[in-house]
């Protein structure tokens, strides 16, 4: 019989392996090395309202405007000694600088959330999201919000950009994106879906072959699948440039197995990015 010592190493032993064991059956990306296999705190099916984002996003503004105003104020004794009308000068400056600022940010929000048609270009909405992204992920992780929550709240709020966007369906191709780790089944409906409407059907392992594939192909719009770390550096890589609708994929054994994807939100790209739908 074991004794009680026995047993217990016995059992710590295997659960010191059990992480290991788990994630051995899978090929992780490199945004997926800290994963410790434990299925229950894992985040495998997000769904995070784009108010999040855009809450945390005007709080890193504002943050940054007040450092730009506290930085003034330590720098305004030697300023004032210069000539006094320059500290003034750099002062109105700075607070028609911070105003436009947050003007911008409301104009391109407010009608996000609404859904109404923006009036500025996509690529420049687009482009100042994206320089948001870093600053408002490390922002939400000090209040509690993962990083995939708050990517998931950034990838609705780009897709209300597309859907408010005015898109030109003539100059290329549709092409649909897909992870290699999807189901097989998965893949094939995404595929039967995707000849119904004509579109380019990939399945890339990665970053470098999907830019490979987007090069030359040329397409007009994309449809991307993919974990939500994954869709955002691919949202601030090409979005600017081509109108790329998001859909985050659901992991329910964890990331880079056997996930699976809404047809649903598939489809419903397909038909925002159709040409009977261009206005």
């Amino acid at each position: 019989m074991e004794t009680q010592s026995k047993r217990r190493t016995r059992d710590e032993t295997k659960n010191k392996m059990a992480p290991e064991s788990r994630t051995r059956d899978r090929k992780l990306g490199d945004e997926w090395v800290s994963w410790d296999g434990s299925l229950e705190a894992h985040e495998g099916n997000l769904d995070e309202d784009q108010r999040v984002f855009i809450g945390f996003a005007l709080l890193c503004l504002l943050a940054l405007i007040t450092a730009a105003f506290l930085f003034f104020y330590m720098i305004y004794p030697r300023l004032e000694g210069w000539h006094h009308l320059l500290a003034k000068g750099v002062l109105a400056v700075l607070i028609f600088f911070c105003s436009m600022v947050v003007l911008w940010f409301v104009s391109i929000s407010l009608p996000l959330l609404t859904g109404i048609r923006l009036p500025w270009r996509m690529e420049l909405v687009q482009k100042t999201l994206n320089l948001l992204v870093p600053m408002t992920v490390r922002l939400g992780n000090r209040f509690g919000i993962s990083r995939d929550r708050m990517s998931n709240s950034f990838i609705k709020l780009s897709n209300a950009l597309v859907r408010s966007a005015r898109l030109n369906t003539d100059t290329g191709p549709l092409m649909i994106l897909l992870p290699r780790c999807l189901t097989p089944e998965m893949l094939k409906s995404v595929q039967v879906l995707g000849d119904r409407y004509g579109s380019l059907v990939h399945t890339v392992p990665g970053g470098e072959l999907a830019r490979k594939l987007i090069h030359d192909h040329n397409p007009s719009r994309i449809i991307a699948v993919a974990c939500e770390r994954d869709l955002v550096s691919g949202i601030q890589d090409v979005a600017p440039v081509i109108p790329t609708f998001a859909v985050p994929n659901c992991r329910p054994e964890g990331p880079c197995k056997n996930t699976v994807v809404d047809i649903k939100r598939i489809e419903e790209a397909l038909i925002l990015f159709s040409p009977v739908q261009k206005k």
